[in-house]
């Protein structure tokens, strides 16, 4: 009974579940069909779909108990002990749960899945590390997520993120309601690596773009992304974008001096299958400049998804809302110092490019150099000012963190708060953009 409908998700390449171009990048475990299956798929159901041979029938599938690794993890941690209440109706702000797993030494985690409870619910959980205070630590302090639709897998053999001792865990719970009140325990299971077997560590930086509105009706409004500051030896393994409802498409590429090679295409960007898009070969990121991202959204009508095409649309946490997003894990020799865009120690100000070195090294006349670096002054103040009267709602010039959208205080404030007060200054927020400019 379902034959008219396989070969019509198979053909609208709606099934398999995976949505990168295959003219760019290859991944790790990309479902994708080839046309000689497809082919043969289309055979069989013109034939009437006669049954094979009862000899060569294989043995029923042994549907694995909610992991996705074929052992079972190392430890499994709930969110807390008694479940969340999630009401039938209503908005839900954010919950945030921390659980302390009393790891007194470092560990090393090569695997970590996200399991909701009650996945009608969940719109998605993400587990982050919250290492003492005084560590040294990269990136967004990423563990593990759940979205809609994402496989977890195993990081490659020698590759293992570090969590430092006595690291707490943050359980970050993003749910819809649907109409009945029902009952949530999230948990993640996780799985160690031998620290000798460590040669390489993993960190996750993030991209996001929250200043953006969509105007009504658009159906293709653009909204960029830019991360940059790599280390030397740094090897890019991974990506995920992540949009909401209107999300369109997303197109990931490489910045090298005036050219541009593009890495990962989304073309159909479904919201219900959000991929993590892992490189067969990792990245070398020594000479990259930065990577660029576009983000396009269908903020219309013929856009069956959207709940409220007649709506100008910004960045907001609730699905109603958009985001515009990317993550990364980036690989590094262990033991190797961080660059400043990674480091995440309170304290510790990324200085700015010199600009007398930057003309020494330089082989184009001083005037150019000049003035390359007045309109790159004129990018870092503008952004200043967009960041300042977006943010700054009592307008005293300073962000204080309760005035940031609850996603960029998960996301982005510790990077821009160097000195660890709770509130962002002109001078952090310049330090900030003179680093993706």
């Amino acid at each position: 009974g379902w034959a008219e409908m396989i070969l019509e998700v198979v053909e609208q390449n709606r099934m398999p579940p995976w949505h990168a171009d295959p003219r760019y990048g290859k991944f790790v475990g990309a479902r994708q069909l080839p046309a000689k299956a497809r082919a043969m798929l289309a055979a069989w159901v013109d034939s009437g779909m006669p049954r094979g041979d009862q000899r060569d029938l294989p043995p029923p599938r042994e549907w694995p108990s909610g992991w996705h690794l074929a052992e079972s993890p190392d430890v499994v941690l709930a969110m807390r002990e008694r479940p969340y209440e999630v009401p039938a109706e209503g908005t839900v702000d954010y919950q945030y749960f921390v659980v302390d797993p009393q790891w007194e030494e470092d560990r090393w985690v090569r695997a970590a899945q996200v399991v909701p409870g009650d996945a009608a619910v969940v719109h998605h959980a993400i587990v982050f590390v919250r290492p003492p205070d005084g560590s040294r630590t990269e990136g967004i302090g990423w563990l593990g997520g759940y979205v809609p639709g994402q496989r977890t897998g195993p990081l490659p053999d020698g590759h293992a993120r570090r969590i430092p001792a006595r690291s707490k865990l943050v359980f970050q719970m993003h749910y819809t309601p649907n109409g009945q009140a029902t009952r949530d325990t999230t948990q993640v299971g996780v799985w160690f690596c031998d620290p000798d077997q460590v040669t390489q560590e993993v960190t996750t930086r993030v991209a996001l773009n929250h200043h953006f509105e969509i105007p009504p009706g658009a159906q293709d409004h653009e909204v960029r992304l830019r991360l940059d500051g790599f280390g030397g030896d740094d090897r890019l393994l991974g990506a995920m974008p992540h949009m909401h409802l209107r999300g369109k498409s997303f197109q990931l590429a490489a910045r090298r001096s005036q050219q541009q090679e593009t890495l990962l295409l989304v073309p159909r960007y479904d919201f219900n299958w959000q991929h993590w898009y892992q490189f067969e070969s990792p990245l070398e990121l020594h000479d990259v400049e930065a990577l660029e991202m576009a983000v396009h959204f269908d903020n219309s009508s013929g856009n069956p998804f959207n709940p409220a095409p007649q709506d100008f649309v910004t960045w907001g946490d609730q699905t109603w809302q958009e985001m515009a997003v990317a993550f990364f894990d980036i690989a590094r020799p262990r033991g190797q110092p961080a660059t400043a865009a990674g480091r995440q120690r309170r304290g510790d100000r990324p200085r700015a490019a010199n600009p007398s070195a930057a003309a020494n090294d330089a082989d184009e006349p001083v005037a150019s150099v000049a003035a390359d670096q007045e309109r790159r002054r004129q990018r870092v103040a503008a952004e200043v000012r967009r960041f300042l009267a977006q943010l700054d709602r009592n307008g005293d010039g300073v962000v204080q963190r309760d005035e940031t959208p609850e996603t960029f205080r998960r996301f982005g404030f510790r990077e821009f708060d160097m000195n660890g007060d709770e509130r962002l200054d002109r001078d952090e927020i310049e330090a900030a953009a003179a680093q993706r400019h």
